[in-house]
């Protein structure tokens, strides 16, 4: 590779870290507005309907696997520290019956979604 080619590369990565900090700037400004108008609507009740509250519950999961992504970690890293951390919580919370259930439930959830996975 010629003088120009090293320069050229050397743009290039410039260019591609550049683009990759303006994508997880737009995914961070993105997950602080669905929060706040998860938020913001819960705070009236009557403004924001369920399916509103479950669109911006999905959009927030799903900018944080994209923001993951953007930082290095891969989805099954993700999904597998979640159901770590959901372990933990039930180990920990078994005074507090209905968090128990909660975490419980959902470490059921993501363990059957991840078999099924498995098997496809």
């Amino acid at each position: 590779m010629g003088e120009w080619g090293g320069i050229m590369a050397i743009h290039d990565k410039e260019f591609d870290i550049t683009r990759s900090l303006k994508i997880i700037e737009r995914l961070k400004a993105q997950l602080l507005s669905d929060v706040a108008n998860l938020f913001s609507g819960m705070l009236d009740y009557g403004k924001q309907t369920h399916g509103d509250r479950g669109d911006l519950l999905a959009n927030i999961i799903i900018l944080t696997y994209l923001l993951a992504k953007r930082l290095g970690i891969p989805y099954n890293t993700l999904d597998m520290k979640i159901r770590n951390k959901l372990k933990v919580g039930v180990l920990e919370n078994t005074d507090e019956q209905e968090w128990f259930a909660d975490l419980t439930a959902l470490l059921r959830h993501l363990d059957g979604a991840y078999e099924k996975n498995r098997r496809s």
